[in-house]
Order: C-alpha cells, then structure tokens, then sequence
C-alpha cells in the first residue's frame, strides 16, 4: 500500500506519531472507497486526502479533549455567530427589511 509522502508532514502538524498516521490513511481509503463507490480515480484520492485531514484533526483534539471542551465549544459558537452576523445582519437586509415593513399594509380599512 502506497502513503501519501505528506503523511509524515501531516502526523507532524497533528502532534501523532507515523504509524497512527498510516493507520488513519488506510481508514480514510476505505471510507473513501465507500463514499465514492470506485478506486484509483481522482475522486477516490480527493475524497481519501479530504477525510484523512478530518481524521487528523479529530486525532489532535482527542487526548485532549476533556481539558478543552470549554474551549471548542467556545470557538463554534464563535463560529456560528460570525455566519449568523455575516448573512442576517448585513446592512442591505436589515434595510430592505425596513422597507418591506414600512410598505406594508397596517390594516384593511386603510
């Protein structure tokens, strides 16, 4: 089985040794091949590539994740905030919503 050369640069950033690595790399070509239905095209390597560096990420945080869970649940609330204010509290909607409730009709015997 062939490993990515990036795999030790990638188990080096997510603080994991290279044999935890490769042991997520063959769960990721599996889970690949499952999603994807096919092997050894380029959507099978992306989607290999795409759920190794999720597996990663998930390796990093999981000894630690008793100590900070405050903090994680910190940064996604941090997270949805920031989409929250970036697509309802855009300037442009909050004054086309104004208009729309000005335009509108108060009541039937107007």
């Amino acid at each position: 089985m062939r490993t990515p050369m990036l795999l030790p640069w990638l188990a080096s950033r997510a603080r994991i040794s290279e044999e935890r690595a490769e042991l997520l790399w063959r769960e990721a070509m599996l889970q690949a091949e499952e999603t994807v239905g096919e092997k050894d095209t380029s959507c099978y390597w992306g989607a290999a590539l795409t759920t190794l560096q999720e597996l990663l990420v998930l390796e990093r945080w999981r000894p630690q994740a008793a100590a900070l869970w405050p903090w994680l649940l910190l940064q996604g609330g941090i997270e949805r905030w920031s989409w929250f204010s970036r697509h309802w509290l855009s300037p442009g909607l909050l004054l086309s919503t104004r208009r729309a409730w000005r335009l509108a009709p108060v009541g039937i015997g107007r």
